[in-house]
């Protein structure tokens, strides 16, 4: 359900984004590739629960869950990247803007 609704989701913001901007195409680009992994995984494994012997089938699995959640922690650190900038960003504009007000 989340891989569907990743991709869902994703194909939305591309979209949009490319009305916008072609950069802002970018996320929801990543978000089909995220919706993608989640739904190989899901069916590796319902094959998986259908058949007897399936080995190869969890390293499958486990790859796509593996590049699934590497994405997203990439993803996780940037944004904290882009928060922590964002706030120094702010905090240098309010100093900037009270130092100029005579008290």
């Amino acid at each position: 359900m989340v891989g569907i609704l990743n991709i869902i989701f994703g194909a939305f913001s591309a979209i949009c984004g490319v009305f916008a901007f072609i950069i802002g195409a970018i996320p929801g680009i990543i978000m089909i590739v995220l919706g993608v992994k989640l739904r190989n995984a899901k069916k590796y494994a319902d094959e998986m629960l259908a058949e007897e012997e399936s080995e190869g089938k969890i390293n499958l699995i486990l790859m796509n869950l593996n590049s699934y959640f590497m994405i997203q922690g990439i993803l996780l650190i940037i944004a904290l990247v882009f928060c922590a900038l964002g706030m120094l960003g702010c905090f240098w504009a309010g100093f900037a803007l009270f130092s100029q007000i005579p008290f």
